[in-house]
């Protein structure tokens, strides 16, 4: 009996013994797996630049008015132009200018008018989303100007029998004859409104250059009753229609 007992002890030590390293590996299998920490991708998004509403002010002088009579144009004019930048995008904008012309038609007709002019309007930014400082505008100006003007048609001497004759170009073809005229101190005013396409491209540090063209369109007109103005400072040859360039230098003030 006891060596039955001492058997059955044997029996049962070494089945304990047998059973650890499976209970071990079962253990090791059925816990959890470390967790791995997650992967997050990473993606470059664009800087985009911030603009305050106040973006700065800046003044500009426009140099094809006075470049263009230098060079033989008919037409002399100076430019002063103040911008309101509000987050690069839109630009309020007044301008103010003196255009004045002293010159001779083909057919003898002496035009002679100065006086000063201005336009108020806005400028719109299509590349306020760049961060390069270069600009792309496209705006609208009203312009208006009250003025005086000059109309001479001065006569000529006969070289054969002296005395003086009426303008040779200006004869009725149907009465016959011209008779000279001259009329001074005419007055005249205008309104127009100007559609503007141009660039300005930033050059150094707060100095700016660029051009634009002008599409202008005149809203009315009060010539005098003795004759039309040939030339109508800020809008230039007096007509219902009309295109005018304009190239500028640009300095954003620092404040």
């Amino acid at each position: 009996m006891e060596r039955k007992i001492l058997n059955y002890s044997i029996s049962l030590a070494l089945c304990l013994l047998l059973s650890l390293p499976s209970g071990a590996q079962n253990r090791s299998t059925s816990a959890p797996p470390t967790k791995k920490p997650a992967t997050t991708e990473k993606k470059d998004a664009q800087d985009e630049v911030y603009y305050p509403l106040y973006n700065g002010v800046s003044v500009g002088v426009d140099l094809w008015g006075s470049g263009s009579k230098l060079l033989g144009g008919d037409f002399l004019s100076m430019e002063v132009i103040v911008d309101v930048n509000l987050k690069n995008r839109f630009f309020h904008i007044a301008e103010i200018g003196y255009g004045s012309t002293d010159t001779w038609s083909e057919k003898g007709i002496h035009y002679k008018s100065s006086a000063p002019y201005f336009r108020i309007g806005m400028d719109y930014n299509t590349l306020f989303k760049k961060k390069f400082d270069h600009k792309l505008l496209v705006g609208l100006r009203y312009g208006a100007t009250s003025f005086k003007y000059d109309v001479e048609a001065p006569s000529v001497s006969d070289p054969i029998f002296g005395g003086s004759l009426g303008n040779p170009n200006l004869v009725d073809n149907i009465w016959g004859g011209s008779l000279p005229f001259n009329y001074k101190g005419m007055k005249g005013s205008m309104q127009w409104l100007e559609f503007c396409v141009g660039i300005r491209a930033h050059v150094l540090d707060a100095l700016y250059m660029g051009w634009s063209i002008r599409f202008k369109f005149r809203m009315s007109s009060s010539p005098d009753e003795h004759g039309d103005p040939w030339y109508v400072p800020g809008y230039g040859k007096y007509g219902s229609n009309t295109m005018g360039v304009t190239y500028t230098i640009t300095c954003k003030l620092p404040f």
